[in-house]
């Protein structure tokens, strides 16, 4: 597995939560819920690139626990409403692998980029959100439930 460093940069991202097992299908249902909201506020169109962020280890974590948040980039002046929040993100240093797969599968390609020896030379782990880049030709096959996403590991340099 190659894993490929990527810097993202500050943004101002709308928000909508999920706290449960990550693997449930409640992610599926925030993410339906979530593109309604972003298609009435037409943040569509152009289509954008959508984060999902994981923000607690599941390792360490009771499922019932773990908060995933599903965003998109905003401008300033949107009203969010109650379901969704705004959050001023960061950015910075990731460790990121090309995922194309099933729901169901994509823990496990989580995992095998937390196993030693996967963070490139010269890097460490950080402890901040893991986050998935849906870029904006995102598409779901109807045929076998496969999509495309980024998962990214925070990272920062050693030393």
């Amino acid at each position: 597995m190659t894993l490929t460093i990527r810097t993202l940069p500050r943004m101002r991202l709308a928000t909508m939560r999920h706290t449960g097992a990550y693997g449930h299908p409640g992610l599926t249902e925030l993410w339906e819920r979530f593109g309604s909201w972003c298609a009435a506020n037409r943040l569509n169109d152009p289509r954008p690139k959508f984060y999902g962020f994981s923000h607690d280890d599941p390792a360490c974590t009771p499922p019932e626990q773990c908060r995933y948040d599903a965003a998109v980039q905003i401008g300033v002046g949107l009203r969010t409403g109650p379901d969704v929040q705004v959050m001023d993100y960061e950015g910075g240093d990731y460790a990121c692998m090309h995922f194309v797969g099933t729901g169901p599968e994509i823990a496990a390609a989580w995992a095998q980029m937390g196993a030693p020896g996967q963070i490139p030379d010269g890097w460490e782990w950080e402890p901040r959100a893991a986050l998935e880049i849906y870029d904006e030709d995102f598409a779901v096959d109807p045929a076998t439930g496969r999509f495309p996403c980024w998962l990214c590991i925070p990272i920062k340099r050693a030393g």
